[in-house]
């Protein structure tokens, strides 16, 4: 029986017949690189803090990776060291299904990617990877195969691909194919696909997928969480979105003149922008140092333009996770299933998002910076409260009331959300 569903409104999920807020951590590279040791005291940490799916990909992120001795490695070698892709090592699927049995056991989703972008022929990624990992499309039928019916006991989600750019013919051959054989093999599961930032979907996929992941990336220029989230929201196909990769915290600003890291704000906007822009299904989280299962000493393949990461022990108590499961909270206690992006909040600064339901019974506002707002709703007779997301202290705003109601927001400085229900 599956146990996911999409709602009648075909913009969030249901769990067993129940809302469910996707809160997902990212551990792309936990089958390859984790010691199986840190797994469990990892889960139960997350578990405290209230995420309930891990986003891992099936085979490791080859060419965007923390790399040691004591990787396990999903593929035998040849002669010339190099990972054959014809020959499955069962042992890494072994170790990967123990890891998925206790975090399944912990009470998380499993949500596994079938092809990261690294193993589909003629891609730069699969170009840039110190293996050979490019797969001929019986190597690959093979593998998804296989992969699929190993994990399919977990009752899993599944991304197909990872980082997807369509910049060759290969990529639509290669992950239609394997969405297809997943689907077979999985006939219950949920399917997406995980893009590029900023990528759009070919129709022959949105007729496929479930729901919509973006990544909403890791550039200095950080407008993409709500303009994904307000492309994908609108699609002739309606389906629940999320933003499955936002700026990881305490990764480095891709492009940026000075050596900055992404941080609990930069988490905190990413995550309200998203929600508030119509990714309703939920949020995924990502720190630098856990989605690589980085520790200290490992190589990194790419630290000139993302920095080398965090050890994994002090990436995994970064801020910005609490941040994220605040907005679960926060999402929950107020039952915001029913809000939508609204353009009444009347700002000229577009990383303001506000949204409200058909009668405009809750009305919800983000703001990175905390200054007076005006929004053309009449806010007479609703119960008004002003969050300090930095501190996560409510407080009670000022608000004159009018057919355009001025919200005051000087009580302090920082980003905050402005939740208004009508009595």
């Amino acid at each position: 029986m599956r146990q996911f569903e999409v709602s009648k409104t075909k913009d969030y999920l249901l769990r067993n017949g129940k809302p469910f807020f996707y809160l997902a951590d990212t551990v792309w590279a936990a089958f390859a690189n984790l010691p199986l040791d840190r797994w469990g005291p990892y889960l139960r940490y997350r578990k405290m803090q209230g995420f309930n799916a891990i986003q891992i990909s099936i085979l490791p992120v080859a060419h965007d990776a923390s790399t040691s001795v004591t990787n396990v490695d999903p593929f035998w070698r040849d002669a010339n060291g190099q990972w054959d892709v014809s020959r499955l090592n069962d042992g890494y699927f072994d170790r990967a299904e123990e890891m998925v049995q206790m975090a399944v056991d912990a009470g998380f989703v499993p949500v596994l990617g079938v092809l990261w972008k690294c193993y589909v022929p003629k891609t730069g990624a699969c170009e840039r990877s110190p293996e050979k990992t490019g797969m001929s499309l019986e190597n690959m039928r093979a593998y998804v195969a296989y992969a699929v019916r190993r994990f399919k006991k977990f009752d899993p989600i599944f991304f197909i691909s990872g980082d997807t750019e369509w910049n060759h013919d290969e990529e639509v051959t290669y992950y239609l194919e394997a969405l297809e054989i997943t689907k077979r093999e999985c006939p219950d599961a949920l399917l997406s696909m995980h893009l590029a930032t900023g990528r759009d979907l070919p129709l022959i996929f949105e007729e496929r997928v479930d729901f919509y992941m973006y990544q909403s990336g890791h550039g200095l220029e950080q407008k993409t969480p709500y303009l994904s989230a307000q492309k994908h929201y609108n699609s002739t196909l309606k389906r629940p979105v999320v933003n499955s990769e936002p700026c990881y915290e305490g990764h480095g600003k891709v492009k940026t003149p000075s050596r900055m890291r992404f941080d609990a704000f930069d988490m905190r906007k990413a995550t309200w922008q998203s929600l508030l822009s119509g990714a309703k299904m939920g949020m995924a989280y990502g720190a630098h140092g856990v989605w690589s299962c980085h520790f200290e000493g490992m190589g990194f393949v790419n630290p000139s333009r993302k920095f080398v990461p965090y050890d994994w022990e002090v990436g995994v108590r970064l801020d910005g996770a609490w941040d994220v499961a605040y907005a679960k909270w926060v999402w929950e206690q107020y039952d915001l299933l029913d809000i939508e992006p609204s353009d009444r909040v009347m700002s000229e600064d577009e990383a303001v998002r506000l949204s409200v339901n058909k009668d405009v019974s809750k009305v919800v506002l983000y703001t990175p910076c905390a200054y007076d707002m005006d929004v053309a709703i009449d806010l007479s007779g609703y119960t008004c409260t002003l969050i300090d997301l930095t501190n996560r202290r409510h407080t009670v705003p000022v608000v004159e009331a009018g057919e355009v109601s001025r919200i005051g927001m000087n009580t302090f400085n920082g980003d905050a959300l402005f939740i208004a229900v009508k009595e």
